[in-house]
């Protein structure tokens, strides 16, 4: 799958919501997050599995994933949680089952 941002209306805008989410991840969290670019991570949650897929409904925040992060957890970010305002969903790496990452 070829790198998106939902809703961006080019490449450019896409380059610049992910850098931005980025940006605001880093310094909320105080923490360095990588480059790596991922579509989608299924992962195992308080005995339950969950796929957070950029671009679909998040199955825990009912809300569409913009971008999915790599820093000391993976960060499932919505609009609400880690793009605009709010935290992201947190996914810690022991939970994860499952990355497929972007081309």
């Amino acid at each position: 799958m070829k790198f998106f941002i939902p809703g961006a209306k080019n490449a450019q805008q896409a380059e610049e919501v992910y850098a931005a989410t980025k940006n605001v991840a880093e310094t909320t969290l105080g923490g360095s997050v990588t480059d790596r670019r991922i579509f989608a991570i299924t992962y195992q949650h308080e005995g339950r599995e969950y796929r957070a897929e950029v671009g679909q409904l998040d199955p825990r925040v009912d809300e569409t994933v913009m971008v999915i992060l790599e820093s000391n957890a993976y960060l499932v970010c919505t609009k609400l949680r880690g793009v605009l305002r709010g935290a992201p969903v947190l996914v810690g790496h022991e939970e994860v089952l499952e990355i497929t990452d972007f081309e």
